[in-house]
């Protein structure tokens, strides 16, 4: 059976256990119910059930589900806030996000900021609960190992794309914060899953080790200490691949881009600096298509890290079904070589990735060579939810290359905003914000 497909059900199963009860009292009519308050959670799974040991599978299942969902969302609305997309949508709040005017109410910057706080929660409590179940046998179990690695990734992506935010109710944390507790879980996990490392836990556990390296490499390379970055990076093969899942067996198991790329209605549009390239790894439909306020945008076609990429031809469109490569060795790669600097391994490296997107070897030095580096990362992780990161240590350097001026489409001009914000329900609800 091909249990990958299954993990965002699980994680829409675990998501539901808490809202059961009140849906339960809210259909109870007070004739009906004695005591709405004491309604019996009517779920096939109580919470108290969630510290029976049979259970530790679903705990995992819904940790990585929850993340693979969240992955989706933000590699999607990530890419409008940054310089890889904008949208023709009739959606005022759609509209104000995409020109990066938005504040916390706007509720693609809240919906997006709940997914992912959901996924580092459930990676959180997982392990948590896990290490409870287990106890001294915790510190050697490939669960646990599991949940650690995508709890790290949950807060990658917090440390990435917002400009703060608390966890459980704390005090606001900065990016760089988020960023270190993400190495925290990496080098926790990298520990547990050594240790699990054997038997028919081997494959299983190195394929942690080698994701979490990465993950650990990329958030290092955030906050800006390359020599960690390098060190994490260089233990990892360049074959490696880890990917985020979807399926058409539900909606929420869908691939997220399908949604706003599909032929009919469609209302993502490439950035002008993702037009024209005539590299695959990029690829750009021949003409333009009507959006929903009937502007014409070139609307993405299935980039290289997704599943369904095709090196020659025509792409096809991003399919509900196309899983997404969100941890790879060539992203260690890319790691390494920014860390090095420019030297001659470098350079033949962006000559590799040139050959990849079609275009000749180059012969550069210095910034310039750096700078083609920058080009080449880019384009090799177009819609992965790596280039909003990638832009705010930019401009954090000096380089500040946001999309400026007037939007692509109506007579507006873009906002400020480089980064998603804590929403407004955040702020109301909690204490120490």
């Amino acid at each position: 059976m091909n249990t990958h497909h299954e993990l965002p059900i699980a994680a829409a199963a675990a998501m539901k256990l808490g809202l059961i009860a009140t849906f339960a009292a809210f259909v109870c009519s007070l004739s009906a119910c004695n005591d709405v308050l004491s309604v019996s959670n009517p779920g096939a799974i109580q919470e108290g059930q969630l510290g029976d040991p049979a259970l530790k599978q679903l705990i995992v299942n819904g940790a990585v589900g929850e993340f693979q969902y969240a992955y989706g969302q933000y590699a999607q609305w990530s890419a409008v806030l940054s310089d890889e997309a904008y949208t023709d949508h009739t959606n005022v709040d759609v509209r104000d996000f995409s020109e990066h005017n938005f504040g916390d109410l706007n509720t693609i910057n809240s919906t997006t900021y709940e997914y992912v706080q959901r996924a580092r929660q459930s990676g959180d409590d997982a392990t948590d609960r896990l290490k409870t179940l287990l106890g001294t046998g915790a510190s050697s179990d490939i669960n646990v190992a599991t949940v650690l690695a995508y709890a790290g990734y949950s807060y990658v992506l917090l440390g990435e794309g917002w400009c703060e935010s608390p966890v459980n109710l704390s005090a606001p944390l900065p990016s760089d914060s988020l960023l270190r507790r993400a190495i925290a879980r990496f080098d926790e996990a990298i520990v547990v899953a050594t240790a699990a490392r054997q038997g028919a836990n081997t494959a299983a556990a190195q394929d942690l080790i080698y994701m979490s390296q990465v993950g650990a490499a990329r958030a290092a390379l955030k906050v800006g200490d390359l020599t960690l970055a390098r060190t994490y990076a260089s233990q990892v093969p360049a074959t490696y691949e880890k990917l985020a899942y979807y399926s058409s067996n539900s909606v929420r198991e869908n691939n997220a881009l399908n949604a706003l790329t599909h032929a009919a209605g469609a209302s993502l549009a490439m950035y002008a600096k993702f037009q024209g390239l005539n590299d695959p790894r990029v690829p750009q439909p021949a003409s333009t298509q009507l959006g929903l306020t009937g502007g014409s945008i070139y609307t993405p076609l299935t980039p290289y890290m997704y599943t369904g990429w095709v090196a020659s031809g025509a792409a096809p469109r991003v399919d509900v079904n196309f899983d997404i490569k969100f941890a790879t060795g060539l992203e260690a790669q890319y790691d390494i070589a920014e860390a090095d600097g420019p030297t001659p391994a470098t350079l033949n490296f962006v000559n590799a990735r040139r050959a990849v997107g079609g275009e000749g070897a180059v012969v550069l030095s210095g910034a310039a060579l750096m700078a083609e580096l920058a080009e080449q990362r880019a384009r090799d992780f177009y819609l992965t939810g790596q280039r909003l990161g990638d832009l705010r240590r930019y401009a954090k350097a000096g380089n500040d290359i946001f999309p400026a001026g007037k939007y692509p489409l109506f007579n507006d001009s873009y906002g400020t905003a480089k980064c998603f914000i804590v929403p407004l329900s955040e702020k109301a609800g909690n204490p120490n914000y």
